[in-house]
């Protein structure tokens, strides 16, 4: 009897370790995923990269763009230290001064009166990196929302096992284009989406909220001209690291990005439009009317 119940009982848990690992709902599944890299990403570069971007951008206006590799902050490093090879602590003012301090902490340099080009490249992969500030926690996140989703488990996703935004990324994440997603696309799928939102909320605590109008005369597919021209990719959407390349206010994008997940589709600048085109509408019904001559006799 006693043998039995624990075969009952270790089947039981064995069940539920099951249907922890195969929810009914894969989109929500891997949303809680993508949510939890985001959060963990969010934690590990905010404190550094958004006093970069924030000191950066006051600094030197539209020449901070939004580097996205360890070797893109080469830029940032040219920035504030000029054509040398070395960025004095004695240059650094202001805000730059906390910063030179926070790099030669990370690399635990010691009273160093410079940092080298190479040296800052190395703080920029462990701390500011938005692909690589979750560290390999990241792909164990990829890897498990993989596993769930290859429900025949013969290690590709084949178009029915694809969730929503894979299916809407398909052209981007299928990279050798066989119609099916491998563990290594999966992953970099999974990466781009994870670095993308914790873009948009590292952002929006640099730039903070704000409103703003789309401009732009409205284009072929019901969205203004620059839409196109932003789209440098030519995917049908435009990345957050497109916006910033062009120079525009982050603000608008971050008001524009409703579902925040660093992607602006035509569809969604379409819903936009026409929230902002009710709210405006509502807003004329409620102002009061303006008093005739008539009335103020």
């Amino acid at each position: 009897m006693r043998l039995l119940l624990s075969v009952n009982c270790a089947l039981l848990v064995t069940a539920a370790a099951l249907g922890a690992e195969t929810p009914d709902n894969p989109d929500q599944y891997e949303e809680k995923l993508v949510a939890r890299a985001t959060e963990r990403a969010v934690r590990a570069i905010k404190s550094d990269r958004v006093l970069w971007v924030k000191e950066l951008e006051a600094a030197f206006p539209n020449r901070v763009g939004n580097p996205t590799k360890d070797e893109d902050y080469v830029a940032w490093f040219a920035l504030v230290a000029g054509k040398g090879d070395e960025w004095r602590r004695a240059d650094a003012t202001g805000g730059f001064a906390e910063l030179f301090d926070k790099v030669v902490q990370r690399l635990e340099l010691g009273p160093v009166p410079s940092i080298r080009r190479d040296e800052f490249q190395k703080y920029a992969r462990r701390a500011l990196v938005p692909g690589q500030a979750g560290g390999t926690e990241a792909h164990e996140d990829a890897d498990r929302a993989f596993r769930v989703l290859d429900r025949d488990g013969d290690g590709v996703l084949a178009p029915a096992e694809f969730t929503t935004k894979l299916r809407d990324d398909r052209l981007r994440a299928d990279a050798d284009g066989n119609g099916r997603i491998d563990r290594d696309e999966y992953r970099a799928h999974f990466s781009t989406r994870a670095s993308a939102a914790a873009d948009v909320v590292a952002a929006k605590a640099a730039e903070g909220t704000g409103t703003g109008k789309p401009t732009g005369r409205t284009g072929k597919g019901g969205v203004p001209d620059w839409f196109a021209d932003l789209d440098a990719d030519r995917d049908g959407q435009i990345a957050l690291s497109e916006w910033r390349k062009a120079g525009r206010a982050i603000n608008l994008y971050l008001e524009m990005d409703l579902d925040a997940d660093g992607l602006l589709t035509k569809e969604e600048y379409q819903r936009f439009a026409r929230q902002k085109e009710q709210a405006e509408a509502n807003d004329r019904r409620t102002e009061p009317p303006t008093p005739t001559k008539q009335a103020m006799k």
